[in-house]
């Protein structure tokens, strides 16, 4: 990038030697001119590059087209000598003031050295339509002349003509105005050796060109980056400037609009000549404004836009005569006001160091400089040549090199951007996955002491709700996390800050205070060195992102912690709703002691009491997830009639129904306590479930070596949250057939065996447990 606005410095540089150096040469070597209609060449030498413009007095003839023949004085026509080119505006002619509107000649006579070689003219602009003759022949036209505006077509038509061998050339113009403001011979005739003005030309016409391209190249590009990136509106500023260059240059100079487009009225392209101009000061100005804001523009801009806005008005909705009439003093006003204004704002620009102010101040100086020049060149105010193509291109390098370093910085900053939220997203999920507040305040405290701030102390101030005070953490140079606690207001760097009411991002010294609300109040304060976002914004977004992601984590960790609670809460009650089927049996049993003492009673009674011992086993089993299995050899068959004695025993006194089918007379191993456990556990949540009243049916069979025990009630059946807690081996509190503690340990209990247990049911049409367990 400095490479190439050292480039645009030369090129600039370049121009105003250019400059100097074209007025010294003219000033050393005076260009001959016209005297009294005669110009006298005999000892200037055309024979090198030299180019000579043919001004000075010629004879001119105001309402009349003499003959083009040199010997036409016996006419005895009226003419004065008028130092030209120039307008015939308020020219006097014999006492009459020439107006804008008319038709008139001109004749100049060319004494040329001897043996001259083949020379050449290039004939420019003449207001409005022309025809040009050369010792009585005529050798160039555009548009139509005509004494009465009804048959007089303008035309812009510059050509170039080689010349008849001579030592003397007679040359006669006559033109027509009626169009235009300004009429006459405005530009001059060029003189040269044939071989200099075509290259010159030439050179001419491939600058134009080039402009031409570039111009709709760079429109059509940043046209497309717009389209694609509508927020960012310089690439749309810099495609519309480019537009008013692209058709001023086909409108201008070597004028290709007319030649391209000779359907196009000369009026219409005359308004958008003007236009292209008066268009791209608005929208260049907008354009730095973009770049370089400043409050002065921003507030007055407008107001100094007014009498430009007012210029395009008048330009579309008035002719010519009148439009151009307001010209001049838009001019003075733009070289007086807007120029000086603007440039005064890019100084100050650079001097706040503002990104591409010195692009833009070079790009603009070259524009101007080289707009003055050809003004200052059309009114005859000094000698040059005309380098309004060489501002033109100025000013697309210049906008060209800012429009990419802008969107360079967007894509380093978009690849900066992309690493940062790498980064913040891998840090999050450390701060997430911490499984305490001191790991998580330890785990953050790391990532930010590694990001940007080796050796800076970092630490973070949180709010303990239970004691109301404020804990500073922070880590020490053992990587131990050191918390202090410390008052809620206290003074800093000579401030008194107040924790509990920072409501924003604050500096405070060499340190940047963070908070995160929780119930409109501060929880979190981050407290980091401040000095690497001085320059990075970005930055600032990623402490924010961490300061969330610990926030967040702190809140699910509380949450975590309610949530076992919680469960710690519910497993009691299901452990106790564990206990008190036991209990119901044992009562049972003690109630038939005092209706008879018998050893089978005695027996069921050891039975529960192991039970309650395995109930205790299990709950430290499920609190260490993992069961130890006491495996035995049993017929299948005697072991489920005794589970079906118990129960009966654990339903009686209830309405339940119990239907218990065994189709299996098998061996096979198993642990029988926890297999009871399983049935109990299933019947006392299918009591629940029935209220009491309904049909419990268990069945056991084999198939396919696996065995089948098939649990059906009456009750509400599973809904779809219980079923999916149920896979997921989390824990609910409503109760359906086995969920909650109980069913958990079922599925445990079966999962130890390598079984497989399901849920079925439709809801409210009563459930069904299918366990399946292998044989072998």
């Amino acid at each position: 990038m400095e490479t190439k606005i050292g480039f645009l410095k030369f090129l600039i540089y370049f121009n105003i030697l250019f400059c100097f150096h074209c007025h010294e040469n003219k000033a050393e070597d005076p260009i001959p001119k016209a005297n009294k209609g005669f110009l006298d060449l005999r000892n200037y030498s055309l024979n090198n590059d030299s180019i000579i413009p043919l001004a000075g007095e010629w004879k001119f003839y105001w309402k009349e087209f003499i003959p083009p023949e040199e010997n036409n004085n016996e006419k005895n026509q009226k003419f004065i000598f008028k130092q030209s080119p120039s307008v015939w505006n308020d020219t006097n002619f014999y006492g009459e003031k020439i107006g804008s509107f008319g038709y008139a000649s001109y004749q100049l006579n060319i004494q040329l050295a001897p043996n001259s070689e083949s020379l050449a003219i290039y004939v420019p602009d003449l207001g409005t339509a022309y025809k040009l003759f050369v010792n009585g022949e005529e050798v160039s036209k555009a548009g139509i002349i005509s004494v009465t505006k009804e048959f007089s077509k303008p035309q812009y038509l510059p050509q170039t003509v080689i010349l008849p061998k001579s030592d003397r050339l007679n040359i006669v113009i006559h033109i027509s105005n009626y169009q235009n403001l300004w009429g006459g011979y405005w530009y001059p005739i060029e003189l040269g050796k044939a071989e200099n003005i075509i290259r010159n030309k030439q050179f001419e016409l491939l600058f134009s060109i080039t402009i031409s391209a570039t111009a709709g190249v760079m429109a059509c590009y940043n046209l497309l980056l717009y389209a694609f990136r509508r927020k960012e509106l310089s690439p749309l500023l810099f495609a519309i400037h480019c537009l008013c260059i692209l058709l001023r240059t086909l409108t201008t100079g070597e004028r290709f609009g007319h030649i391209f487009f000779p359907d196009l009225s000369w009026e219409f392209l005359n308004r958008l000549e003007y236009l292209s101009i008066f268009i791209s000061v608005p929208i260049l100005y907008e354009f730095l404004y973009h770049f370089s804001p400043n409050q002065f523009w921003k507030r007055f801009g407008h107001y100094f836009n007014f009498p430009i806005y007012l210029m395009c008005l008048f330009i579309i909705f008035t002719p010519n005569f009148v439009y151009a009439k307001i010209l001049n003093p838009i001019l003075v006003y733009c070289f007086l006001v807007l120029i000086p204004c603007w440039m005064f704002l890019l100084v100050i620009g650079i001097t706040k160091k503002k990104q591409g102010a010195w692009v833009l101040f070079l790009g603009y100086f070259g524009l101007m400089a080289t707009n003055v020049n050809d003004i200052l060149l059309t009114f005859g105010l000094i000698q040059s040549v005309y380098l309004i193509p060489f501002g033109q291109f100025f000013i697309i390098v210049s906008q060209s090199i800012l429009v990419s370093k802008q969107f360079s910085n967007s894509f380093t900053k978009s690849e900066n951007l992309t690493l940062q939220l790498k980064s913040l997203v891998t840090s999050t999920q450390r701060i997430l996955s911490s499984s305490n507040i001191t790991n998580a305040i330890s785990v953050t405290l790391d990532i930010l002491r590694n990001y940007n701030y080796q050796n800076k102390l970092t630490s973070i101030l949180l709010y303990d709700q239970a004691q109301e005070h404020w804990n500073l953490y922070c880590l020490q140079e053992n990587e131990r996390l050191k918390v202090t606690q410390v008052e809620s207001v206290f003074e800093i760097h000579s401030q008194i800050v107040d924790f509990t009411a920072m409501s924003e991002i604050q500096f405070i010294g060499e340190n940047l205070y963070i908070p995160i609300y929780q119930n409109e109040k501060p929880n979190l304060i981050l407290d980091v060195p401040s000095k690497p976002f001085k320059q990075k914004d970005t930055d600032v977004d990623w402490i924010k992102g961490i300061a969330y992601a610990l926030s967040l984590s702190l809140l699910n960790i509380q949450r975590q912690n309610r949530e076992k609670l919680a469960i710690i809460g519910e497993l009691s009650s299901e452990i106790a709703h564990d206990i008190s089927h036991h209990i119901i049996i044992l009562q049972n049993i003690i109630k038939n002691f005092n209706d008879k003492d018998d050893h089978d009673s005695h027996t069921k009674a050891v039975k529960e009491i192991e039970s309650l011992t395995n109930l205790t086993l299990d709950i430290l089993e499920f609190s260490k997830n993992k069961i130890i299995l006491d495996l035995q050899e049993l017929n299948m068959n005697d072991y489920f009639l005794n589970i079906k004695e118990d129960l009966k025993l654990f339903f009686e006194n209830t309405n339940i129904k119990l239907e218990f089918s065994i189709q299996t007379d098998l061996t096979m191993k198993f642990d029988p306590l926890r297999i009871r456990r399983v049935f109990l556990n299933i019947a006392k949540n299918a009591l629940e479930a029935m209220n009491g009243n309904g049909l419990f049916k268990i069945s056991i069979e084999v198939e396919s070596n696996s065995l089948y025990m098939i649990f059906r009630d009456e009750g509400p059946g599973f809904t779809e949250e219980i079923k999916k807690s149920f896979y997921h081996s989390e824990i609910v509190s409503n109760k359906s057939m086995g969920n909650g503690f109980g069913l958990s340990i079922v599925r445990k209990i079966i999962h130890a065996h390598n079984g497989q247990i399901f849920l079925d049911s439709n809801e409210n049409h009563g459930a069904r447990i299918t366990i399946i367990l292998p044989i072998g």
